[in-house]
């Protein structure tokens, strides 16, 4: 029987891109804000138009939130989970990515 120690974080938790949290306004007004900042030329901080969100495989219990950043390349954030959560301990993750609950 293998123990937590042994246990992969990618076998615990799993990432995946989401749309930020909010309603219909809240996401027409971050649209765009990521519009304006794209026709700024980078001068305006564009906000990020979604999320990563890291759940629990047993349950779906969300653990993680953070933004995903960039609206051009979202994928980068949820590329970084990704390898995180191939690399660290499930410990390590929750810590590095100030998750609160246990393993």
């Amino acid at each position: 029987m293998t123990g937590a120690a042994d246990q992969r974080t990618s076998d615990v938790y799993e990432a995946t891109l989401q749309p930020r949290r909010g309603g219909r306004l809240a996401r027409s007004a971050r649209f765009l804000a990521a519009f304006a900042a794209e026709l700024a030329w980078g001068l305006l901080p564009q906000p990020s138009l979604s999320d990563v969100v890291v759940t629990r495989r047993a349950g779906g219990a969300e653990v993680v939130r953070v933004p995903a950043g960039d609206p051009n390349v979202p994928g980068e954030m949820l590329a970084l989970v990704q390898r995180h959560l191939a690399e660290l301990t499930p410990a390590a993750f929750l810590a590095e990515w100030g998750a609160d609950g246990g393993v």
